[in-house]
């Protein structure tokens, strides 16, 4: 007669939530619109099923149980989230969702544009644009490390914004001008 290895709760749950890691994501995203508010439910909803996981039946399916869960979490999420900021209606995202898609191809070949644009800038200046729109850093700041003025580097900021606005216009036109022959 042999003996069954008693299975470690903790090695079950971690093959439990990374086989479906992904479908829960995916769920959560069906409610929430942003990328990173999905990936903060996704941690609240792991945290929450690492809690409650002793409870778990493992008779049943693992991904029904903790997408109850990841509701749960995500009515709580938008809850919250609704004190803080605006929430948008169904009918409102699904109206953004369906324009993201129908403009896809157009932000796709912007967001090219762009880093090809920001690659032709001086290092001085794209580190500038990084810093400043990248990282959030105050203009006060940036004006105090230069030895310049908050206006002079105001202006600065505006002419390389142009000077990349311009840059990606060329460009995105260029590449409609080339797909359309």
């Amino acid at each position: 007669m042999s003996q069954s290895k008693p299975v470690d709760t903790g090695d079950e749950f971690a093959r439990l939530l990374v086989k479906n890691d992904r479908a829960l994501f995916r769920y959560i995203l069906t409610f929430v619109s942003r990328h990173g508010d999905a990936e903060e439910i996704l941690q609240r909803v792991a945290t929450v099923l690492w809690r409650k996981f002793p409870e778990y039946d493992s008779t049943r399916e693992f991904l029904p149980w903790a997408f109850r869960i990841a509701y749960f979490e995500i009515l709580k999420f938008r809850t919250e989230a609704s004190r803080n900021r605006l929430i948008f209606s169904e009918d409102v995202m699904e109206a953004l969702a369906e324009t993201r898609e129908a403009e896809s191809a157009v932000l796709e070949a912007q967001e090219q544009a762009l880093h090809e644009c920001l690659g032709k800038l001086s290092a001085d200046s794209a580190l500038l644009l990084r810093r400043r729109y990248c990282d959030s850093e105050t203009v006060a700041v940036l004006a105090s490390e230069q030895g310049t003025t908050t206006k002079a580097l105001y202006r600065r900021l505006d002419r390389l914004r142009d000077l990349v606005a311009d840059c990606i216009e060329r460009r995105v036109n260029a590449a409609g001008a080339s797909a359309a022959s």
